[in-house]
């Protein structure tokens, strides 16, 4: 059994999608640890909708926003699973399973085969600001710097050990969460990257390409503190749709 440990913010319809469709499409045994961060749109409602579906194995609602350290060290303290856990952002859709194994059994056997890394990420559609070739020629994983929360399989003890995110930061935004607990785990002598096999898409990007946008390049809301817009359906300048993914397995389109 593998905790799988998902922090959401806003978003209402973006974040059950994810959650039906992660439930859909892992079978390998698994606890669903929701922690919700002050959302204000619905989703706690939406949430507390889906718990009763039992669609979730642990449900918490901070009453305000503390931004996304304090949120995955909430996660973090929550977390029973060992040696590995997942911790994810309320946007991500994993593929369907391959060579009957799901997504999560591969990343498991991945990590297992690897234990130079203490974090891997499921590779998104679009790995915004890395160039299109960045997965060529990488072996199995692709090393970086830091590592985003892509479905991302953590090395319990050592994300322990490095203390986790930075419990000084409260602000309600991101800031900089996947470089900070990249750092400290290479710090300590480990490795972060993504896996170039095991794939996912990730439901947020670049705002509209139109006059008199409403977003910022991250697809943030004008003017907003924090939150990814709920943009209907999750279309966006990265869509799968513009970059050829198919919907139903994530993976790229073959070409006829």
């Amino acid at each position: 059994m593998i905790d799988i440990a998902m922090l959401s913010c806003n978003r209402k319809r973006i974040t059950e999608l994810c959650i039906r469709e992660l439930q859909a499409r892992t079978s390998t045994p698994h606890r669903l640890i929701v922690v919700d961060n002050g959302s204000e749109d619905g989703t706690v409602e939406m949430l507390e909708g889906l718990w009763e579906e039992s669609l979730m194995d642990k449900l918490v609602l901070l009453e305000e926003n503390k931004g996304v350290h304090f949120g995955f060290n909430t996660l973090l303290d929550l977390v029973e699973s060992e040696p590995y856990y997942i911790c994810t952002d309320a946007d991500l859709i994993p593929s369907v399973p391959v060579d009957g194994k799901d997504w999560l059994k591969r990343l498991i056997d991945l990590a297992e085969a690897n234990p130079e890394y203490s974090a891997i990420a499921c590779r998104p559609h679009i790995l915004i600001g890395e160039p299109p070739d960045r997965f060529d020629n990488c072996g199995e994983i692709r090393e970086m710097s830091h590592i985003g929360a892509h479905l991302r399989i953590m090395n319990v003890e050592q994300v322990r050990a490095v203390g986790g995110w930075d419990r000084n930061n409260l602000k309600p935004s991101r800031n900089n969460e996947d470089w900070w607990i990249g750092k400290r785990i290479q710090e300590a002598g480990k490795k972060v990257g993504y896996s170039s096999q095991i794939r996912c898409i990730h439901l947020w990007g670049q705002g509209p390409e139109v006059e008199n946008r409403t977003e910022d390049d991250w697809g943030y809301p004008l003017g907003s503190k924090h939150g990814h817009i709920d943009r209907w359906p999750p279309v966006s300048h990265y869509s799968w749709e513009r970059c050829g993914v198919d919907w139903s397995t994530c993976e790229p389109k073959t070409q006829s």
